[in-house]
């Protein structure tokens, strides 16, 4: 009878671990929802930088990208000549941009966390391309 009483005792521990947050002290839990925070944006770090400022990224696949915040809801992504308006979508975390026009005429996101981004969209020759990227 004490081992049945053990087990349950362990399992119920088992699944009390599962529901914990998991992150340390250095990645709190950050607000992510629309509302503006006049023209500061602030990175992973709490660091506050000037919203309408250009950020450079550069990506796994050679590609240089400038992303620049319009207002709360819209990037602008410009790569060489080209240039997409991205709109707000839901994220389970950092940012996320859409658009089903993006650089060349075809879908398009931006999905930005701190410095490090995930691009895909599709090619003038109608592939798609999924690259990472880095903040400059």
């Amino acid at each position: 009878m004490k081992l049945k009483a053990v087990l349950a005792v362990a399992a119920v521990l088992s699944l009390g671990a599962c529901a914990a947050p998991d992150y340390d002290d250095n990645d709190a839990p950050r607000h992510e929802h629309r509302h503006d925070h006049g023209d500061r944006n602030y990175d992973d770090r709490g660091q506050s930088s000037d919203r309408r400022s250009p950020q450079s990224f550069e990506c796994e696949n050679g590609l240089s990208v400038t992303v620049r915040n319009l207002d709360t809801n819209r990037v602008e992504l410009s790569l060489d000549d080209k240039r997409a308006v991205l709109s707000s979508a839901v994220s389970g975390s950092g940012e996320r941009y859409v658009s089903n026009r993006g650089l060349f005429g075809k879908g398009a996101e931006w999905h930005q966390k701190g410095s490090q981004a995930f691009f895909s969209f599709v090619d003038p020759y109608g592939n798609k391309v999924d690259t990472s990227c880095n903040q400059r």
